[in-house]
């Protein structure tokens, strides 16, 4: 039988896509391995066969018409399933070999994901898992680019119709010592806390912006000593007696500091898993199962 065929060149979707995403002709250029004036050539060519003005040019770069917006979703489904249908073919549907890539902090990857990876890589030692550990924009950015399978992230997170989110767990936060440098501490109140030398998140952080909200509530300034944005560094300071630090419970348990129980409930963050179902291969939709069947 004959198939349908109305001369569509996917070449020209290819560079009309990466064009899209980076808004930029020269990083096309680098991307596609094409000389600028080609990625040009390629975008005019399309805009002739349909008919349409793809990317106005403005004094910060290009940007996309209404047009070039909805052809987009439609150019980016398409790259995914290709994508999809390129690692499933390497891959194997038995899942006898292939890559997961997994973007998350550090953090998260080392604390909380440890006893899902040894229960996927006993039940398929073939599959490689890949961490990439990086901050929230990074992470998203590479996501968006399909250099990732799926994210694992704090917080509320930036999602779209096109992807698939589930609550993984609840991070409980808590002030953490060692006890064997500082000896016992009998802090009861966020007031008293506040004396002492305490380590926080910067002021962007999203933990330290809602702890600083509960403190102010309660008439308290928080004045730390440091201000540490990575848990991995907030843990090395607090084990070396420096002071008292803040960082989940799950993580304080984990590297046996004590916790301060006080008389206030401190916050909460959930992590979520999120992915793209239509690019989601066999061994990642596996480990996507064993996160969300826990």
């Amino acid at each position: 039988m004959a198939l349908p065929c109305n001369n569509l060149n996917l070449n020209l979707y290819r560079v009309f896509y990466t064009v899209a995403k980076t808004k930029s002709f020269s990083e096309s250029s680098r991307t596609l391995h094409i000389s600028q004036p080609a990625i040009s050539k390629h975008i005019q060519n399309l805009e002739y066969e349909l008919n349409t003005l793809l990317f106005y040019r403005t004094n910060r770069g290009i940007e996309l018409t209404p047009e070039a917006k909805d052809l987009l979703v439609y150019v980016e489904k398409a790259y995914n399933y290709l994508m999809l249908g390129e690692r499933e073919l390497q891959e194997g549907k038995e899942l006898t070999k292939g890559t997961i890539t997994i973007g998350t902090p550090t953090y998260i990857s080392i604390y909380y994901l440890n006893e899902y990876i040894k229960r996927f890589m006993l039940d398929h030692p073939n599959i490689v898992v890949k961490f990439v550990n990086n901050d929230e924009s990074t992470l998203y950015e590479l996501f968006n680019q399909h250099s990732l399978d799926l994210l694992i992230m704090p917080g509320d997170n930036k999602t779209n119709k096109d992807l698939k989110v589930f609550e993984f767990t609840t991070e409980e936060y808590c002030f953490t010592y060692n006890k064997e440098v500082l000896g016992e501490l009998k802090i009861t109140n966020l007031d008293d806390l506040m004396k002492n030398n305490v380590l926080l998140p910067s002021k962007k952080n999203k933990q330290r912006k809602i702890l600083d909200e509960k403190m102010t509530i309660r008439g308290i300034i928080s004045n730390p000593i440091m201000e540490v944005d990575e848990i991995e560094t907030m843990v090395a300071y607090v084990k070396d007696g420096i002071g008292i630090g803040y960082m989940p419970v799950k993580v304080a348990e984990a590297n046996n500091l004590s916790k301060i129980n006080l008389d206030c409930e401190l916050p909460k963050e959930i992590i979520n898993v999120i992915y793209n179902e239509a690019t989601l291969t066999s061994s990642s939709k596996e480990f996507v199962n064993i996160l969300s069947n826990k």
